[in-house]
């Protein structure tokens, strides 16, 4: 079905300081405006009337916030607006953070990768079956929180304005990868700029997705240096391309300078309203596989799913053990499972 969108101006700023601007302008005049760079996922909300917008401001002439650089530190430093195929091809990144470069590489096909960013991949809206459908079958059922209605059709004792209101589940592919590294992001607002480390920039809740404040702009994704740390990434999707996760699971092991393991990492994606993660010491005497079965036991403990998707909600649950074991196998630790 085709829907067409709502009537909304269009600007595209030239560059930081203009786009710098055009936000202070906008809030001055409480305009309501959405920020636009590869567009694979907001067009297709534009288009089915998920999103209502009155100024839809295209990123793409800010050259500023595009590239991969090193800086001195070994910090790779990744523009938002660097596209998704950069971030898999780069030499830099392949060599300084392979697990980054592998899991940009599974993001949705060639076609969508050469057009999306690594910062669109981490502001992804949140998906529910309720939402994510034409305006039309949305009539079916009386609208939810996510689009001004007043019901959760998941948990229907949720409030609204009570984290958390909306169970829409999180899929970002690549947060679960910069999670584990200790990604920082730069977030612009104004003339000024504040650094917010990844494990503290989502919220358990599928509306208020994260702690961007009215007016703010993801500028920069900072990688530190791995130290150690090996890291891969599976997911549970019905394709191996175009889809979102169903469940997506990064499991890395840190080694010393030794190459003994120290510490195992696990990070989900696809199954609540915002990525977990955890870190378990592989010190002190501790058995490597009981390691694993805690950390497995943990998870699934720790995630609540609801059948939002097309596997069984128990099923995705249970996967996360076998895709954890299954990515300490391809890091060379199968006698670990």
């Amino acid at each position: 079905m085709t829907t067409r969108m709502t009537g909304f101006d269009f600007e595209r700023p030239a560059g930081l300081p203009a786009l710098r601007g055009l936000l202070a302008r906008l809030g001055k005049e409480q305009r309501r405006f959405t920020l636009a760079a590869g567009g694979t996922d907001l067009m297709p909300q534009l288009k089915q009337q998920q999103l209502a917008t009155e100024v839809l401001v295209s990123l793409n002439g800010v050259g500023e916030l595009a590239g991969i650089e090193l800086a001195s530190d070994g910090t790779l430093r990744i523009g938002a607006l660097t596209r998704l195929a950069e971030v898999a091809e780069s030499p830099l990144v392949r060599e300084r953070q392979p697990a980054l470069a592998a899991v940009a590489a599974r993001v949705g096909s060639p076609q969508i990768r050469n057009r999306a960013t690594l910062g669109g991949n981490l502001l992804v809206n949140n998906r529910c079956v309720y939402v994510n459908q034409s305006p039309l079958n949305r009539t079916v059922h009386a609208p939810c929180f996510k689009v001004d209605g007043d019901v959760c059709h998941i948990v229907k004792s949720a409030v609204r304005g009570k984290l958390p209101q909306c169970q829409a589940r999180f899929v970002s592919d690549t947060a679960p990868v910069l999670l584990l590294l200790d990604a920082r992001l730069v977030l612009l607002r104004g003339r000024g700029e504040r650094r917010v480390p990844l494990r503290r920039f989502y919220r358990n809740d599928g509306m208020e997705r994260n702690v961007l404040k009215p007016g703010e702009v993801l500028g920069w994704i900072e990688v530190p240096p791995a130290g150690g740390l090996r890291i891969d990434y599976d997911k549970l999707a019905v394709r191996n391309a175009l889809d979102f996760p169903s469940l997506g699971v990064a499991v890395g092991v840190r080694e010393d300078e030794r190459g003994e393991p120290v510490e195992l990492a696990v990070a989900l994606t696809g199954l609540g309203t915002h990525p977990l993660h955890w870190r378990f010491a592989l010190v002190g005497g501790a058995a490597p596989a009981a390691v694993v079965a805690q950390a497995c036991a943990r998870a699934e403990k720790s995630v609540t799913t609801y059948q939002q998707d097309f596997f069984p909600r128990d099923y995705r649950k249970k996967m996360i053990g076998t895709f954890v074991r299954r990515g300490l196998r391809r890091l060379g630790r199968g006698a670990w499972t």
